[in-house]
């Protein structure tokens, strides 16, 4: 039990470091490059769905989305680049697992790009990213990892229980995102 509230705590810790921005590996992140936006900068827009219930708002800044509740929560930060393209960071923090999801749609709306992170509290995680082609990930890299060195590991024994979790959502067009439609609303 103990070891649970201290394993949500951490989940909880990432999501906040994480959405904050500061992120070292922000910066550095292909698919925002490829997209051509810089997740350095703050995002132009913020959404979550803090309870999987109440349905996606729009928030003026990260400091005011409420706290997402585990396994149903969701939130969004969105980068608009010159060229027309969005770049959408997601995150689904989970009572064991906190997913991350960056996707690249092109002007046109089509999904191009995506980088898929999965991280347990069991100390690994599963990353995948790569171009979308045919509506299918061609992925340049899929690997698990351990959640401390970042080193790449041999799949886990859990992997089989959690066979749903190391799949990432695909939306293919933008206008498939779950707040799509306030996107067309005024910031």
């Amino acid at each position: 039990m103990l070891r649970r509230k201290v394993d949500r705590l951490a989940l909880v810790a990432l999501l906040i470091v994480a959405a904050l921005g500061g992120e070292a590996r922000a910066t550095q992140n292909p698919i925002a490059q490829r997209c051509g936006v810089d997740q350095s900068q703050p995002p132009q827009r913020i959404f979550a769905n803090p309870d999987g219930k109440q349905g996606w708002r729009e928030y003026p800044n990260v400091k005011d989305v409420p706290e997402l509740e585990l396994n149903s929560g969701g939130f969004a930060r969105l980068w608009s680049s010159r060229d027309g393209n969005i770049f959408v960071s997601t995150q689904e923090p989970g009572e064991d697992f906190a997913a991350y999801t960056d996707y690249c749609f092109d002007s046109a709306g089509q999904l191009i790009g995506l980088k898929f992170q999965l991280r347990t509290a069991w100390g690994w995680g599963y990353r995948e990213e790569g171009a979308v082609r045919k509506g299918m990930l061609a992925p340049e890299t899929s690997e698990f990892f351990d959640t401390k060195t970042e080193s790449r590991i041999a799949r886990p024994e859990q992997t089989a229980d959690i066979p749903d979790a190391l799949k990432p959502r695909l939306y293919l067009r933008k206008s498939h995102l779950p707040f799509f439609k306030l996107l067309s609303k005024a910031k």
